[in-house]
């Protein structure tokens, strides 16, 4: 029987303690390779900030919308509860899933010892909501992680990197149209999703995942000669982080997703809390960068004021391909949160006067087969620019150019090793 809460918490130590034992009970089970309780696992969720065009409401308020039941354990940290349909009792009761700990007015971290593939589906139902969204670890980010941080951790510590590319626009609709396959853990094999087609339809497309699993210091050989003859590899979708003070170490996904594999939840919070500082100073640096253009007057050719997104594409875009990405990247399920009516403007050119799902910000995109301008109004949410790169690198290009105004996306997001112990130190909190 699985048990995601310790029974009646009375604060938030009581739920420190709870993982902490449920995180040793896991890292014995993979070290012996037979797990028996799942991984403790965290997810960074975004909210609106006041410093925009937003207004922010309560967690509280948030997850009652969502149909959570909440029971406050301190004035930030919270257990959430919701129905839950139980297969063995073929019933359905209502029970603890998590706990939330809000960081700050626009930042919520959500706790849970659920199986991954569960809480992967729970909180992609709650980014439906133009309330919340993910924390986008875009691949340059986690480069940039890689580049400043996770490859000065010792040569001889092991690590892993995931690059993830599936050109899903390549094939068919039926196919391209399905959910999205929830990404394994690191260590697991990934199996291919199950779909229904013709068996005689040959599905020809392009579709990577490369995994590094080694020391650090032999990555550091191998990876940039690696990226230079293969554009997938330039998609990093996760990267383990090796603990700083015992065995094992921290899983973080694009969508800001991290899992614990140290047998410390202590360690793994300041693991998240760290990751946290880092992706808001960056977020914050993006907006204000951003709006600082638009103060200055820059336009690109549309009624609209406010500053262009600019993606190159390394690898330009078949006509097939092309044509296919505007027919479903507009529809109302769709893997970038946009919505649209496109405007075709030529064979391989299309504009569109859409919106940003996520707090319904207007959004103006001009795309081509060689690239994407998108043009945000001030007081959108800088979340809009990461969410795009990731989504493109994933299912549309793998190499690409990005620029945000007159700074290159590169640039911006390596921003935070200015301040890397610093950053480190602020993480660190009771």
């Amino acid at each position: 029987m699985r048990v995601l809460s310790p029974p009646h918490p009375k604060d938030r130590f009581d739920v420190y303690r709870f993982f902490n034992g449920q995180s040793q009970e896991a890292k014995e089970g993979l070290d012996r390779r037979q797990t028996r309780v799942p991984l403790v696992k965290t997810f960074l969720l975004e909210h609106v900030a006041s410093r925009g065009n937003g207004h922010p409401k309560s967690p509280g308020q948030i997850f009652k919308e969502l149909g959570a039941d909440i029971k406050m354990l301190d004035e930030n940290f919270m257990a959430l509860s919701f129905n839950v349909y139980d297969d063995e009792k073929k019933q359905t009761s209502n029970e603890v899933t998590g706990f939330l700990e809000q960081y700050d007015e626009r930042f919520f971290a959500y706790y849970t010892c659920e199986e991954s593939i569960i809480a992967k589906k729970r909180t992609a139902k709650w980014i439906l909501s133009p309330d919340l969204d993910h924390a986008w670890f875009s691949s340059p980010l986690l480069h940039s992680l890689w580049n400043q941080d996770v490859s000065k951790r010792g040569d001889d510590r092991f690590c892993k990197l995931v690059f993830k590319h599936e050109s899903i626009f390549d094939m068919p609709q039926d196919f391209s149209m399905q959910d999205e396959t929830t990404d394994e853990a690191i260590d697991e094999t990934v199996e291919e999703e199950e779909v229904n087609f013709d068996e005689h339809l040959e599905l020809e497309r392009r579709k990577a995942r490369f995994e590094m699993g080694d020391r650090i210091g032999s990555i550091k050989c191998s990876l940039d000669l690696l990226m230079e003859n293969y554009s997938p590899l330039h998609v990093l979708n996760a990267i383990r982080f090796p603990s700083r003070i015992g065995r094992g170490g921290h899983e973080l996904y694009q969508t800001g997703q991290i899992t614990n594999r140290t047998d410390s939840f202590e360690d793994h919070r300041n693991t998240v809390r760290y990751l946290y500082c880092i992706y808001k100073s960056i977020l914050e640096y993006t907006e204000k960068f951003a709006w600082q253009e638009i103060d200055a007057g820059k336009k690109i050719n549309f009624s609209i004021k406010g500053v262009p997104l600019i993606v190159k594409f390394i690898e330009p875009l078949s006509d097939q391909t092309f044509n296919r990405w505007i027919q479903m990247a507009f529809q109302k399920r769709n893997r970038f949160k946009l919505w649209g009516d496109p405007i075709r403007l030529g064979p391989s050119k299309v504009h569109v006067y859409g919106a940003d799902r996520h707090l319904w910000q207007p959004i103006n995109l001009e795309l081509t087969s060689k690239g994407i301008v998108a043009i945000l109004p001030q007081g959108t949410c800088g979340n809009t620019f990461h969410r795009l790169i990731a989504n493109i690198q994933h299912y549309v290009c793998p190499k690409i150019d990005a620029w945000i105004g007159s700074e290159t996306f590169e640039n911006i997001v390596g921003k935070w090793s200015l301040n890397t112990e610093e950053t480190r130190e602020d993480s660190k909190i009771d």
